[in-house]
């Protein structure tokens, strides 16, 4: 069960460099004061374009790495459930070993 934690783990230990890209951008912050007003306003639209296009692909590989990380956890979740099937048809076997016992122990007292 701590198997698709650690996965997570690993995934976001991984991606934490891309993880602060995202909640950090870097962009042109100036205010629009210097004659070259055209200059700075398509600068700072060319890197929000930049930045929207980095998002995209930044957000479609989290999605395909999200995608892995709940098939791991799916598979983890099958791997339990027949696990406590396996579990559960020993523990009735244990407990139809223990009424055969005691049905044989009272038997034996009562031949007496």
């Amino acid at each position: 069960m701590a198997v698709p934690w650690l996965a997570v783990r690993k995934l976001a230990v991984a991606n934490l460099d891309t993880i602060i890209g995202v909640v950090k951008p870097a962009f042109t912050r100036k205010k629009i004061e210097t004659p070259s007003q055209t200059d700075l306003l398509n600068q700072q639209i060319a890197e929000l374009q930049a930045a929207a296009s980095g998002n995209a692909e930044q957000i479609r590989q989290l999605a395909a790495q999200l995608k892995e990380v709940v098939t791991a956890v799916e598979q983890a979740a099958a791997s339990a459930a027949s696990e406590r099937q396996i579990l559960r048809m020993f523990c009735l076997a244990a407990i139809a070993i223990s009424v055969v016992s005691i049905v044989a122990v009272i038997a034996s007292i009562i031949g007496r």
